[in-house]
């Protein structure tokens, strides 16, 4: 009987270190999938930013396939409950879908195929996530990224600095394993976002997510974008906002119409005098040529106002639709520099509309959290916060392989899904504290 005993109690350990060691592997695969769709790992494989500029070619694109490959099979298990979550969110499948179904009147259908495929892709990663893991286990995983990529930047910038900074077009700009310094900086700001939630989760840690936060805050300095450092100091004003109105609910009146008098004095400056404002911060008034794009694109939108050109089409032939653009600017525009733009011509006004539903339900959503929600609140409000303010100035909607719509995906379905909200252990509820304070 002892005998029996002890060798239940031998398989209980080894099926417990089995598990232990599977789910800390699937976690390191989660963190590299994460890791690729930021875009530094495609960086690293190429010997120079010129090349990675330039970098539509086979050996990329079978990159990419790896990383769709390491997601299905980590989702296999897991397809229930991403089904799950798709059903309860179907305005981004319809968005998704009607992407692909652009491929009907795309001007260039091979390419529209294949990246609504990676649209598609990415979407089904950012499900496959969320089914994955709570509130507190995404975002750690996200904020474990975020220490992974402010790694790879030091070390790329120490050992190769030709490499990691800029040295001809913002000479001395950081922009570590990516294309330019403002893609370095967008994404040390949605790591500064991570890092201060992952504290929220787990102030116990604080000792180490608040060095990696002054880290991820001074590689922004260093990327020198300034959208990058605007969006960063407003995540921070959010961050200590909804801590003062959760913790301190007697101050909630205060911060309301601190907010608002912000918002409004903020909106008043640059409506009065937008080129002084702009110039506070080293900023033209064309946005370092982005508003002259986006005058010339409103004519190339009008041209195909409802379906647009085909999904992610319009900025591949330097002589196709975008070449007047490009001719009259005198530079090879890439993009938009604007998610709305790009979504028009992508897919038309039909997916603005659509997606300006979605977007506007989803904030809804994450709101109502602020007084119902937990701890997760913080995240919600700061991811939704970067991902529409890097959309006024970068190609964030819908877009194929990139971190902001991976991460949107895997947030807005957790809401649309009203998954129960994460407090800390031996915590008090937010809803709870209300109470006690109202007698």
């Amino acid at each position: 009987m002892v005998a029996t005993d002890f060798t239940q109690t031998q398989l209980q350990q080894r099926n417990f270190a089995i598990a232990q060691v599977l789910r800390w592997t699937e976690s390191i695969m989660w963190i590299f999938v994460l890791t690729f769709y930021s875009g530094a790992v495609v960086g690293l494989t190429f010997s120079s930013a010129a090349e990675l500029d330039s970098a539509d070619s086979s050996f990329a694109r079978n990159l990419w396939l790896l990383s769709y490959g390491l997601v299905l099979f980590l989702a296999v298990f897991r397809l229930p409950k991403i089904i799950r979550l798709a059903s309860f969110n179907p305005l981004i499948i319809l968005c998704v879908l009607w992407c692909g179904l652009s491929v009907m009147w795309s001007i260039d259908p091979g390419i529209s195929l294949r990246r609504a495929v990676a649209l598609l892709m990415t979407t089904f990663a950012g499900l496959a996530f969320a089914a994955r893991y709570d509130w507190n286990e995404m975002v750690q995983h996200i904020a474990c990224v975020a220490l992974i990529l402010c790694f790879i930047t030091i070390v790329l910038v120490i050992l190769n600095p030709t490499r990691g900074i800029m040295q001809e077009i913002h000479p001395g700009a950081w922009r570590g394993p990516f294309v330019e310094k403002n893609q370095l900086g967008g994404i040390m700001t949605k790591c500064f976002a991570v890092v201060m939630c992952a504290f929220a989760m787990r102030p116990q840690r604080g000792w180490f997510w608040v060095p990696i936060g002054v880290l991820c805050f001074t590689l922004v300095l260093l990327s020198t974008s300034k959208t990058s450092l605007l969006v960063s100091l407003a995540c921070l004003g959010l961050f200590i906002s909804l801590r003062v109105f959760r913790r301190f609910p007697f101050l909630r009146i205060i911060v309301v119409f601190g907010f608002v008098s912000a918002v409004t004095l903020i909106v008043s400056v640059l409506l009065i005098d937008p080129a002084w404002a702009l110039g506070l911060i080293g900023k033209d008034p064309s946005l370092t040529g982005r508003t002259d794009i986006w005058v010339l694109l409103i004519e190339a939108v009008n041209e195909k106002f409802w379906l647009g050109y085909g999904y992610g089409v319009y900025w591949i032939d330097p002589l196709g639709p975008s070449y007047q653009i490009r001719e009259i600017l005198q530079w090879p525009v890439p993009t938009a520099h604007n998610g709305w733009f790009d979504a028009w011509l992508s897919a038309g006004f039909v997916i603005i509309c659509m997606f300006g539903l979605l977007l506007f339900m989803t904030v809804l959503m994450a709101l109502s959290r602020i007084k119902h929600g937990g701890v997760e609140t913080y995240w919600v409000i700061l991811s939704l916060f970067f991902f529409m303010a890097f959309s006024l100035s970068e190609s964030t909607i819908l877009q194929q392989n990139d971190l902001s719509w991976f991460l949107f995906v895997a947030t807005a379905s957790k809401l649309w899904a009203r998954e129960k909200p994460y407090w800390r252990p031996g915590s008090v509820p937010f809803v709870a504290r209300m109470r006690i304070w109202r007698g």
